[in-house]
């Protein structure tokens, strides 16, 4: 596989280190509200508009 190539293809850190949030996981939800600051109905409405990835879901919020 040529370096090029390789730039398309994720590694297995790479994908690692990509945090979710579980809206349907009690716990999580839990964790997350008190993390972010936020409601569970902010939370929620949050993970709909840009998806589970605690980054985007933090840069959503401007946490």
């Amino acid at each position: 596989m040529t370096s090029a190539a390789r730039l398309f293809i994720p590694s297995v850190a790479d994908t690692a280190s990509v945090r979710i949030i579980d809206v349907t996981d009690p716990s999580d939800v839990d964790y997350w509200t008190e993390a972010l600051g936020v409601s569970e109905t902010e939370l929620r409405l949050a993970v709909a508009a840009v998806g589970s990835s605690v980054q985007d879901v933090r840069d959503h919020l401007g946490k």
